[in-house]
Formats: structure tokens, C-alpha cells, sequence
């Protein structure tokens, strides 16, 4: 097949979760003996950094096979104005519930349109990308699979439902306004987005919570699809025993944007309510929770991890050592029923190894995981308190649930597993629409 791909930043090996996944998706098509015209849309600024490197990585794909569109960037179509003059604000007013507002990648979809039919694409891929959903859904005749991380307005929601975790003023009556459109305005953004989704052939979401909603909101084709990650070479050493643990005992307690909307809800329950019990329960025992990735903690959640116990590392350049040199892995990302979502560093952890201990919301997305098997499931503090003692203590229990977990990410989410499952898919998808009279509109 001729697979236009679309993503939101250039794929790569070593790079994020998103540009990991996209490197997979791209270089798996091309092992497949799919061609693939791969675009990228930009969110970040022309120049910037992020930019120039993300234009570097493009440059230097070489596979064969790979046609690579020139990046197209958001902000070439976006309203950017800033202008404070009264018509200025009333128009941004006016506008702000339309979808070149809400999605302003929508503006590209001409460009995109063009260069797909110029591709003579049989199918149109996009991988974890609103702009990608906004930039292509108006396209007909070229069949549309959306590999969807989660629900748009989702992060915003859950933001608006605890302001006071987010740094959103409440004390006047211009913040509460504003709280209130912003809320209308996010409604908005779930509507376009279900919309937008419905004129696709197939979304196949990374948890079965998101595939249930675009399928309650009448798409046909809406499937569960696991979350994936590439085999980790080397292979992992053998777990350390507890009596040569390097001290203090290491926990990680969180990878990813630590201002992201998972990371304030598990950071603030991770300070509030973990590090106490914690400290109570090792009593003088050292330990610490290190913390890894871009971005800064909420003003909530840094307050709650004013602790000199909690190591804020930053990126680090060897993520699997870290993994291995832990006693286990905190995922708290689901703690707050507001916001449900698959997590995709667990896949480095099981790919390596490591003991998983989260919170049981998780499962509710990712249906793979099973207590004792592939992971310490906990519901309360005093659970989950219990839960990271016991994985410390306990060299036994953490290698039978690392070594579950390396049993699970082999058997489902291993990207040489997914990618083939993903592209007989979007062949099912493209032979029904190849099938289906002419009459019969998207689905």
C-alpha cells in the first residue's frame, strides 16, 4: 500500500514517547514493503529549537521507501494576533468557538489534501495527532485510520474540574467568567473532535475507555488498539538482589512532562499523600523518588513535593539504567477518575523488567494489566504505601511481577507486534471502502 503518515514531530528512536512511536510506525510500514510519504505538523514555532532539531531529524531519515513532505507548521495558519484594541477582542470573541480557533491545523487541510492525492495515497495514517485529525478529516475518497492517544478536550476538562491544582485563578468574578467560557469553549473542542473523528473510517485508540467513547458516539469503527514500544536492546540484567541495592532505596516515582495533566495528578497525590506514609513506614530507612523528564510541577504539585527525599532529574540520557537500577516503578497518573489514560512508559517498564506498582484506575484503560501478574495494583495510599514497602523488601515478588510484565509487553504492545496488527487493519479498512458502493459515505 501507499500510506501517507501523518505526525505531530519527527520520529525518532531516542526521542520522546511520540517520536519513538512515530519512528516505529514509519520503519515497521517500511520493513512491511509499504511506501510511505511521511508529514509533519508542527505546533512549535518556525525557528525554535524544538524546530531546527525536529527539521534535522527529517533530514536524516533514510529509509527506502520513505518519501519525507517538507514540515508544515500550525502557526502559518493559526491566529496568532495579539492585538488589544476593543475590535480585535470582540472578533477574537466571536471566533473563539470555531474550529480554525479550537483546532487551527484545520487551516492546513487544502495542503495537506493536495499533497496526498499528489502521493496517490491508498490510505491516510495519522499517529497521536489532533492537528493530523484536523488537517485531514474533510478528505474524501482517500480512506482515513486515526491512532489516537486520547480525547481532545479530556485534558482541558479535567484541568477546568480542579483549578486550584492548575494554577487557574478562581477569586474574582473575571476568573470565574472566564473559567465558565473556557469550559463552554472546551465543550465546543468535544464536539468538533467527535465530529472530526466520525468522518474517519477507523479511530483505533491506546485504551478501551477512548475507544468506548467515540463508539457511544456513534463511530462504527471505533477499536481498541494497544500502545506500543520497540524491543529494548540490550537485554535487561537480572534484577538486583535486595541485599546489594544501591542505598538510598530507588523508586521512580514518575517519567514524562512533569507539568503535563497525568503528572499535577500524580505528583500533588505523590507528595500529598504517599511521602508521608512513606517516610512513616521506612522510618530510617532511606529512600528516594526521582522524578524524570522536561517540564516544571504545577505550583500545587511542586509544593507537595517540597521534600529533599524527591530528586527532580530532569531528561536523562539513559532512561533504562534508571529503570534498572529501581527498586520499581509509580504510575499515578490515573489516580484521579477525571483523567483516564493509557501510560506509555509502562511499556519501557515491562519491556525491562521492572516492578510496576499503579494505581487500579489504570487498569480501566489498559485491560492488559493484572494484579500479581504484571503489576502491584493499589486503590488507597495506605494500599499503594504498602504495595512500594513490600516491592522494596521483597526481591521475589519484584522479579515474578517484572518478569509478568516482560511476559505481557511481549505478547501485546511490542512494536513488531502492534505496527503488523496496524497495517491489516488499514488494509481491512481500505479493501471495505474499495468494496462499498459509491453511495456509501464514510463508514
Amino acid at each position: 500500500m501507499k500510506i501517507f503518515v501523518l505526525l505531530s514531530n519527527a520520529p525518532h528512536s531516542g526521542g520522546e514517547a511520540i517520536e519513538v512511536v512515530g519512528h516505529e510506525v514509519v520503519e515497521k510500514a517500511q520493513q512491511l514493503g509499504h511506501s510511505v510519504c511521511l508529514q509533519v505538523i508542527f505546533r512549535d514555532p518556525r525557528g525554535s529549537k524544538a524546530a531546527q532539531q525536529a527539521e534535522q531529524t527529517l533530514r536524516e531519515v533514510r529509509l527506502h521507501g520513505v518519501v519525507v513532505c517538507p514540515m508544515l507548521y500550525v502557526e502559518d495558519v493559526a491566529d496568532l494576533s495579539s492585538k488589544r484594541g476593543l475590535v480585535s477582542r470582540l472578533g477574537r470573541l466571536f471566533t473563539a468557538l470555531t474550529l480554525r480557533r479550537l483546532f487551527p491545523a484545520s487551516g492546513l487541510g487544502s495542503m495537506v489534501e493536495r499533497r496526498v492525492r499528489e502521493a496517490g495515497a491508498d490510505a491516510i495514517l495519522s499517529i497521536w495527532s489532533w492537528e493530523a485529525l484536523a488537517a485531514t478529516y474533510h478528505i474524501s475518497g482517500v480512506p482515513k485510520f486515526v491512532y489516537y492517544g486520547n480525547p481532545d478536550h479530556l485534558p482541558m476538562q479535567a484541568r477546568l474540574r480542579h483549578p486550584d491544582l492548575f494554577g487557574l485563578p478562581t477569586a474574582s468574578m473575571g476568573d470565574r467568567l472566564w473559567l465558565w467560557f473556557e469550559r463552554v469553549r472546551n465543550e465546543q473542542r468535544r464536539r468538533l473532535n467527535i465530529s472530526m473523528m466520525n468522518a474517519c473510517e477507523v479511530t483505533a485508540n491506546n485504551s478501551v475507555l477512548d475507544a468506548e467513547f467515540y463508539r457511544g458516539h456513534g463511530h462504527p469503527h471505533s477499536i481498541y488498539l494497544q500502545n506500543m514500544w520497540p524491543v529494548v536492546t540490550p537485554a535487561p540484567r537480572p534484577m538486583l538482589k535486595s541485599d546489594s541495592q544501591p542505598r538510598p532505596i530507588k523508586i521512580i516515582g514518575s517519567v514524562g512532562n512533569l507539568g503535563a495533566t497525568g503528572n499535577t495528578f500524580a505528583l500533588t497525590y505523590l507528595g500529598r499523600e504517599l511521602l508521608p506514609r512513606l517516610a512513616a513506614r521506612f522510618k530510617d530507612r532511606p529512600f528516594e523518588i526521582h522524578l524524570l523528564g522536561k517540564g516544571t510541577p504545577s505550583p500545587a504539585s511542586a509544593a507537595a513535593l517540597n521534600d529533599p527525599r524527591v530528586k527532580i532529574r530532569g531528561w536523562v540520557e539513559d532512561i533504562n539504567e534508571e529503570f534498572r537500577s529501581s527498586a520499581a516503578f509509580l504510575v499515578l497518573t490515573n489516580v484521579n477518575a477525571d483523567f483516564l489514560v493509557g501510560n506509555t512508559r509502562i511499556l519501557l517498564a515491562w519491556a525491562l523488567g521492572t516492578c510496576v506498582i499503579m494505581h487500579e484506575n489504570s487498569g480501566l484503560a489498559m485491560p492488559e494489566i493484572e494484579h500479581g501478574v504484571n503489576a502491584l495494583l493499589g486503590k488507597t495510599p495506605d494500599e499503594l504505601t504498602e504495595l512500594i514497602v513490600s516491592a522494596a523488601d521483597d526481591e521475589a515478588l519484584r522479579l515474578r511481577i517484572g518478569q509478568g510484565g516482560q511476559r505481557t509487553f511481549q505478547t501485546y504492545y511490542r512494536s513488531d507486534v502492534v505496527v503488523p496488527k496496524m497495517f491489516d487493519l488499514v488494509q481491512d479498512m481500505v479493501d471495505r471502502c474499495r468494496s462499498a458502493p459509491a453511495s456509501a459515505a464514510v463508514h
